[in-house]
């Protein structure tokens, strides 16, 4: 239970006599007991539903960062400057910080993987960790929370790290760029940190690939001073890039052991080596010998053999994603011919969907165009977009997901590898803001049992 008068210290103001027990940003989960941080983030039409929700909200003392004529007599305003470090401090009293190791992964590509590939090779050097990212909240090989997003908001990543970072060594965070500039991450220092990759996207948010680098290399102010960023060596731009941003930038070392199958790929050789250097920074331990026991996350890379064909799930939704799949395919499976099949997010950046359908077709023999998400827009124009960056025809397109996974199915021959690319470990397709069950890696079990 916190203390009121400590947190009457902090926002300078008196509280009710109800005595507070938690903190939420979320109005639907605010209790009588709990302080709601409700922001006002100069969207039109989300900020005009703040006397609906406020309304239908529980709350016993609500802080803004701004004036409303709604706000109710048990409300206080902060600066929008005094934001983060407000909410910090009250954390700090509800939720502190347990003695983790907090290691973190920016870039475009790789992040979940990375991320994952860190938190295996801690656990088998015999540390105990958990990771926080796209999969959610995360044990070894075990799932314990999923909160929808790639990083969650500042308020319940401090909730996360306390209450599941209890008898823990480390925990490893994927850090998006948005969340870097959001402040999510506010005064978090890592001890290790990796960038496995960058190219275009998120356009719509950052409008240029500077502003979207800028965002990046917010990861260093989070890098404690004696702390390394892990680059792949194969990435020289990159790495080249980033050393005139920050001396603490090391090029990766190759691993010499023994890979599995899903690291056999350029791009997740790179994965892995960044995830190696970043265990060695924390723990001064390099983990070359526990490679072979590493298994691919779920919805990256996910491999089934079927007959003389190989049938992949992949997340990747980005054009430079889908290039090194690809390119990784056609590496590993020389042989075989290559099937792509994947589609475009709505209401997300429409300048990468022609490079994105140039991409699949520059390595695809065929080429299957369907939806991903297509949230609020016509899945038509979605695929128009992408139709763009086509200069053949050897494409199929089909606005049904399900439709089209099952035709590319049907329509395997002998040594093909059919990618289906985009939607990973999702397991709905989201549209008009409602989530309808649809899995690529349950159609592609359901294939293989029937």
């Amino acid at each position: 239970m916190l203390n009121n008068e400590a947190i009457e210290k902090i926002l300078g103001t008196k509280l009710p006599s109800v005595k507070i027990k938690d903190i939420h940003w979320k109005t639907q989960d605010s209790t009588p007991e709990s302080l709601l941080f409700y922001k006002f983030t100069g969207n039109v039409k989300s900020d005009a539903l703040f006397t609906e929700r406020i309304s239908n909200s529980q709350f016993a003392f609500l802080i803004v960062n701004k004036d409303h004529p709604d706000l109710p007599e048990n409300s206080f305003i902060i600066s929008e400057e005094k934001w983060p470090e407000t909410q910090k401090e009250v954390l700090d009293l509800l939720y502190p910080l347990p003695p983790l190791k907090i290691l973190a992964v920016t870039g475009t590509n790789g992040k979940t993987t990375t991320a994952d590939l860190v938190l295996q090779l801690g656990t088998l050097i015999g540390k105990k960790g958990f990771s926080i990212g796209t999969l959610g909240v995360r044990e070894y090989q075990k799932d314990i929370l999923d909160f929808g997003q790639t990083s969650p908001s500042f308020i319940d990543l401090r909730k996360f790290l306390n209450i599941y970072g209890q008898g823990k060594e480390f925990c490893v965070l994927e850090a998006s760029s948005h969340a870097l500039t959001q402040k999510r991450l506010y005064k978090l220092e890592f001890v290790a940190a990796g960038w496995p990759s960058f190219s275009q996207d998120h356009l719509d948010y950052h409008q240029t690939m500077e502003d979207y680098f800028e965002a990046k290399t917010l990861i260093f102010k989070h890098l404690i001073k004696e702390g390394s960023l892990f680059v792949p060596r194969e990435q020289k731009e990159l790495l080249a890039k980033l050393k005139n941003v920050d001396s603490r930038v090391i090029e990766t070392k190759p691993n010499r052991g023994e890979s599995p199958l899903f690291l056999k790929t350029t791009f997740n050789k790179n994965n892995l080596e960044v995830a190696m250097g970043m265990i060695e920074a924390a723990f001064s331990i390099y983990p070359e010998e526990k490679v072979s026991e590493l298994v691919s996350p779920e919805g990256r890379f996910y491999i089934r053999p079927y007959k003389s064909n190989y049938i992949i799930v992949d997340f990747a939704h980005t054009p430079d994603a889908i290039i090194n799949i690809c390119k990784g395919i056609k590496e590993t499976f020389p042989n075989h011919r290559l099937k792509v099949l994947f589609g475009c997010g709505g209401d997300r950046d429409r300048t990468k969907r022609p490079l994105m359908g140039r991409a699949a077709e520059m390595y695809g023999d065929v080429v299957y165009v369907t939806s991903d998400n297509p949230r609020s827009e016509n899945p038509d124009q979605i695929m128009d977009d992408i139709e763009k960056g086509f200069e053949r025809t050897n494409f199929v397109r089909i606005s049904s997901r399900p439709e089209a996974v099952r035709r590319a199915f049907e329509e395997l021959h002998e040594n093909e590898v059919l990618l289906l690319a985009g939607k990973g470990h999702e397991d709905y397709i989201l549209i008009n803001g409602v989530k309808h069950p649809y899995s690529d890696i349950e159609e592609v079990e359901k294939f293989l049992r029937g």
